[in-house]
């Protein structure tokens, strides 16, 4: 009996600990640093700027390991970030084989800045070589690009093709486009720490054969950690420019997105593409990597119980209820909230986001999530803006989950729940020091794990 009391008090106590630590807030900054500039900052985690010249990843730091930020993980050259688009005008091949890009921007705004995420937007036509000049431009087909940026390092993108008429397409190439000073032809520190992976496998480029709607460029040091995953919502395509690097300029890992457009050509009235990056330092194997794809190509549809899921957001291109351009479901709420189960069990939500409109008041101090509460700037993130709530939810989670966010609520409390035996045990997410919810069968712990203790309630889980 002794010893009995002895680990429930160590079990409250490591549950009260956990709940009650400060974590490093997990919060995000955004400013307009003139026209041509929007920088994005998550303090001790990166750093990054959207630019007119080059878009998306202008510059990326790795502030967690690269405070000083020596090392920009961006592309070197002025054609281009991150996100490297190249098409052209067909049916047949272009002269000299040239290739447009989605840059320079004409324009580049902020349209949203608050401590859950960061929305930018771009606006331009393609442009020969990503040239800046009036010469170089591709009239008939115009781009907006707008960039929802949330601290945990998912960057949601709407890729919106403009085209008034028609456009016929000879190709259209979508590319991960680094520093080439991590890659095989690099110079300096960090030569040859990065390396290619796919939706196929770690290496693996994607062909007919093995058609992936992921690629993965990834590190594990000792100079360089950080992952950069790519993933398109729908379909699944070839590779291109795979393993390739520009000696210490740049470094390409690429899928061919051509089958993507019907008779290879853009509609009339344009279309959306959307697609998903995340940078951070937690995908070094293709099993990781395919969690996060998988949340986002697969959401899953919210059972609700208190408001109404929306299915016609701006953004939401398949009516699912899930913002594929913004990352996140909506809701409306009620006057008092919302509640719903998340699907999770089958496909594990990475950190996912919500937004609630009509909502009355301030953010939530506190949600439910089936388990011990969740504390506002620890285990999620929350804030309103002209009756709109976005919320982030700090933790992976991994199964059918119940969720109560209620209108000015600064303490809620949820009964220890189980269901056929299961159990809850205390876990910690390695990516960003945060707390996620699992849920394992009661006497059959996972191998390779190591628990405080096994026990018949809802907890915290740790790693």
């Amino acid at each position: 009996m002794t010893r009995m009391r002895s680990n429930m008090l160590l079990f409250v106590v490591c549950v009260a600990a956990l709940l009650c630590a400060p974590c490093a807030a997990q919060t995000i900054n955004a400013k307009q640093i003139d026209d041509k500039t929007i920088r994005v900052t998550v303090p001790g985690r990166f750093e990054t700027d959207f630019t007119k010249r080059k878009g998306f990843g202008h510059t990326w730091y790795d502030l967690k390991h690269d405070p000083e930020k020596i090392h920009n993980l961006a592309p070197v050259d002025d054609e281009n970030g991150f996100f490297w688009i190249k098409n052209g005008p067909g049916p047949e091949r272009p002269a000299g084989g040239r290739s447009w890009y989605a840059n320079p921007a004409k324009a580049v705004r902020l349209v949203e800045a608050n401590p859950v995420r960061a929305r930018v937007r771009l606006k331009g036509v393609h442009m020969c070589y990503g040239k800046p000049w009036k010469k170089m431009e591709w009239p008939e087909l115009g781009f907006e690009l707008t960039w929802t940026i949330y601290p945990t390092g998912h960057v949601f993108g709407d890729y919106t093709l403009v085209a008034d008429q028609p456009v016929k397409l000879h190709h259209f190439l979508a590319i991960i486009k680094s520093t080439g000073h991590w890659g095989p032809l690099g110079t300096g520190v960090g030569k040859g720490e990065i390396h290619p992976a796919s939706e196929a496998g770690d290496g693996v480029k994607p062909s007919g054969r093995k058609p992936c709607a992921w690629v993965l460029q990834h590190s594990n040091g000792p100079t360089h950690f950080t992952d950069i995953l790519m993933v398109f919502q729908d379909g699944k395509y070839g590779g291109t420019y795979w393993n390739m690097g520009y000696r210490d300029r740049d470094y390409r890992t690429g899928l061919n997105i051509l089958a993507m457009f019907p008779d290879k050509a853009v509609p009339a009235g344009g279309m959306h593409i959307p697609v998903m990056f995340r940078i951070a330092e937690d995908m070094s194997d293709v099993k990781t990597a395919a969690l996060h794809a998988n949340a986002y190509r697969a959401p899953g549809k919210l059972t609700v119980t208190q408001g109404k899921v929306v299915t016609d957001d701006a953004g939401d291109y398949d009516g699912d209820g899930y913002n594929e351009s913004e990352g996140c479901y909506v809701l409306r709420s009620t006057p008092v909230g919302v509640a719903f189960t998340l699907p999770g069990a089958k496909t594990p939500r990475m950190t996912p986001a919500f937004k609630i409109l009509d909502w009355k008041g301030e953010a939530p101090k506190a949600v439910v999530l089936g388990a011990p509460d969740l504390a506002l700037g620890t285990h999620f993130n929350a804030t309103v803006t002209d009756g709109v709530l976005v919320v982030q939810i700090l933790s992976d989670v991994s199964e059918d989950a119940s969720l109560a966010i209620k209108q000015g609520q600064t303490r809620v409390s949820a009964p220890l729940q189980r269901e056929n035996g299961d159990m809850l045990l205390l876990r910690s997410s390695t990516a960003y020091g945060m707390n996620g919810i699992t849920r394992l069968p009661s006497r059959q712990p996972r191998k390779g794990r190591k628990y405080l203790m096994r026990m018949p309630l809802n907890a915290w889980r740790m790693q």
